[in-house]
């Protein structure tokens, strides 16, 4: 489902997303089932397709966490599973509210992903005019650019950035101007592409990968091909029946591989037995998902008050009940370095306890 909702696009010109931030967010909506999930993200997928750090990927994952736009799950030691909050979808209500399409053509140009961070939020907001409407966008130009109710103010810049921003769309849309309005057509190379992969052809290649890698298999030779395959094969039923699919199959693919190595604590052969994991995925098709047990010493944090303002806000309700977090506080645990209980030692009165109290001298030191 390669769709982000027009409501989380607004979200992300009122949040002021960066950069590497829309660029995630786009990347991760081009693999996400219908509950907006998307499995096995793993960090260097992302950083060799947006052209982020490994340091900027964990940055914008922690930052569009606490923003609320994604939940993170770690279900695997190589990669997590990431929701994209609010994008499930849900038919008839989900096209009604309406949504772009994230596999168009321009999302897989360089040039696009050059382009600042209010160019990218200034296009997202054109092709969902455009191809909700009549296929341009059509504005006087005194009201694209009106101090109260323009897209400058919209977008929270000045009048020359937002021409900037406009200016620098002109590789993607035709802009005309004409009586005294601005005429905006996307270019031919904005819309999706003829030749790329249908969406369920791409999700299901990259379920593939995700068992493979998550199961170490690095050699799957005809094995990648049937594993496809089957992820074919039970696409629809899964679909019907709720059933994700993608953990389910790395379930299994696991127990696989128990079977063939006789239940060994080190997997030495990594083969992938298509018809076991067939036989295997029947047996276990309506057994429901066991969640991985908390690890000692985890809490749970308390739920979001009004007063709450994020993740600083949480860790601080969670480590001193009944207080109110300051300002000061937020800043201090807003990197999630600090997510250990603090310990605040009086470090004026130690030293004057040490002072205030005769040290006995050693033996060997008197003459």
């Amino acid at each position: 489902m390669q769709k982000i909702k027009n409501s989380i696009v607004d979200r992300m010109i009122a949040q002021k997303c960066t950069a590497n931030e829309i660029n995630f967010l786009l990347y991760v909506s081009a693999y996400q089932d219908i509950t907006g999930r998307v499995t096995g993200v793993h960090y260097k997928d992302v950083c060799d397709a947006t052209g982020m750090s490994i340091q900027g990927f964990y940055d914008v994952k922690a930052s569009l966490e606490e923003k609320g736009f994604i939940v993170c799950e770690k279900c695997d030691y190589s990669d997590c599973d990431i929701t994209i909050v609010g994008n499930a979808y849900d038919g008839e209500k989900y096209n009604r509210s309406g949504y772009i399409n994230t596999s168009h053509n321009i999302f897989s140009k360089n040039e696009f992903y050059q382009l600042k961070a209010g160019a990218k939020l200034l296009a997202l907001k054109l092709l969902i005019i455009s191809f909700s409407g009549k296929g341009f966008f059509e504005i006087g130009v005194k009201k694209f650019y009106d101090k109260e109710n323009g897209y400058q103010t919209r977008f929270g810049v000045s009048k020359r950035v937002m021409r900037s921003y406009l200016m620098s769309l002109k590789p993607f849309f035709s802009i005309v101007i004409k009586d005294g309005k601005y005429y905006i057509t996307p270019n031919k190379n904005v819309h999706k592409n003829a030749t790329s992969g249908a969406e369920a052809e791409r999700y299901r290649e990259k379920a593939v990968e995700v068992v493979l890698r998550r199961n170490r298999i690095k050699e799957p030779g005809t094995g990648k091909e049937e594993l496809y395959n089957l992820f074919k094969q039970y696409a629809a039923k899964a679909e019907a029946e709720r059933i994700h699919l993608v953990s389910l199959m790395d379930r299994v693919v696991k127990k696989s591989l128990e079977i063939i190595n006789q239940g060994k604590t080190w997997i030495k052969y990594k083969i992938v037995n298509v018809k076991l994991i067939h036989k295997l995925l029947r047996e276990n098709w309506s057994q429901p998902y066991k969640q991985k047990e908390p690890m000692p010493g985890s809490y749970e944090l308390p739920e979001l008050t009004p007063q709450s303002t994020g993740f600083a806000e949480l860790y601080y309700q969670a480590t001193h009940p009944g207080n109110q977090c300051t300002s000061d506080q937020r800043q201090r645990y807003k990197n999630k370095f600090n997510n250990f209980k603090q310990r605040n030692y009086d470090f004026e009165a130690l030293e004057r306890m040490l002072l205030l109290n005769d040290v006995p001298e050693s033996s060997t030191s008197k003459a």
